[in-house]
């Protein structure tokens, strides 16, 4: 047993981290304006009553009244990226009508959703916060609805980077959210610390900056949720299904598209055969995203020679650099 001080410390131990706790659930509560903008989950009951059952026309009205409106910039920058996507309003109008026509099975459970994310945001914050320090305490989140990711770190107008989770998307993956929040809390940080923006999809930086980041994403949500199978990390039992034995020869196939640029109008298929999912295979004899898989394991490996804080500070040219040597270390 303790004794009465080690009590005494640990009972103000417990009221502090409470405290705290409690702080970081209210911050993620409230929305960026509190003032002008309510919470997503009462923006969706006013979208929902005005267009369930309604056609696709009036449901676009309402969503762009109770939705988009009052989230202007986050949806305009972060989720349809119409700075990047000349095609934005035709995937937008396909994207809505196939979610539209997904509420009514998942309106009841929007809400609940909400508050389970708002509550893994508080707990890990917590946790990420004991392992990086320097962590934002109140990092600049978004909770709202979007049919066309789960979560993702993006950039707003104002050059801000902000985290954004789409609540509609999550609910309807099952996703486990001790794995997703801490991954995204991550993306977000190292757009805050090391310039590593969009996940490391930027402009004019090598594939193998995304593969460092979704690698290294990857492995500090393992980190802040021990006891997960690489397939749980990696969202995909198929990824985490692939034996070690075949680093080698994968990180080989890598290093052809290494030096193809992130983002590339012109090939988009490099890009798509290591992160994107696609119900068809991209590459023959391995699953598609395996730059997920290969990513982690590429982390697992830096890991030997340096610690976790020193990898996380990498400036985008550093971990290029990194990457490189070590893809052509493991496929020798």
């Amino acid at each position: 047993m303790r004794s009465s001080p080690g009590r005494g410390g640990d009972v103000m131990k417990a009221i502090s981290s409470k405290t705290v706790y409690l702080a970081l659930l209210l911050a993620c509560t409230l929305p960026a304006s509190a003032a002008e903008t309510p919470p997503i989950g009462q923006s969706f009951a006013e979208f929902w009553s005005a267009a369930a059952g309604k056609p696709f026309q009036q449901q676009e009205h309402a969503w762009n009244r109770d939705i988009e409106a009052l989230r202007r910039d986050v949806y305009d920058t972060v989720v349809w990226e119409k700075q990047h996507d000349p095609y934005w309003q035709a995937r937008r109008q396909m994207w809505l009508r196939a979610r539209f026509a997904k509420y009514p099975a998942l309106a009841a459970d929007i809400p609940v959703e909400v508050r389970a994310l708002q509550d893994a945001l508080a707990k890990q914050s917590l946790r990420f916060k004991a392992l990086f320090p320097d962590a934002d305490a109140h990092p600049p989140v978004a909770i709202l609805l979007a049919p066309n990711f789960d979560a993702k770190s993006g950039v707003l107008g104002n050059g801000k980077p902000i985290l954004v989770f789409a609540a509609d998307s999550l609910l309807l993956e099952h996703a486990q959210l001790d794995i997703v929040v801490p991954h995204e809390l991550f993306h977000l940080y190292h757009a805050q610390h090391a310039g590593i923006r969009n996940d490391g999809v930027m402009p004019d930086v090598p594939l193998t900056v995304p593969l460092f980041e979704e690698g290294l994403a990857t492995y500090v949500s393992g980190e802040l949720a021990p006891g997960h199978t690489d397939g749980e990390l990696l969202l995909e039992d198929e990824l985490g299904a692939i034996p070690a034995s075949r680093l080698p020869e994968i990180a080989r196939r890598f290093l052809t598209d290494a030096r193809n640029k992130a983002i590339d109008p012109e090939h988009p298929d490099r890009f798509q055969r290591w992160f994107n999912a696609a119900p068809k295979p991209y590459q023959q004899g391995l699953p598609n995203r395996s730059g997920y898989w290969l990513g982690l394991q590429l982390i697992r490996y830096l890991r030997h020679t340096y610690t976790l804080a020193q990898i996380a500070a990498w400036s985008p040219t550093q971990a290029d650099a990194q990457v490189m040597a070590a893809l052509q270390q493991i496929s020798s």
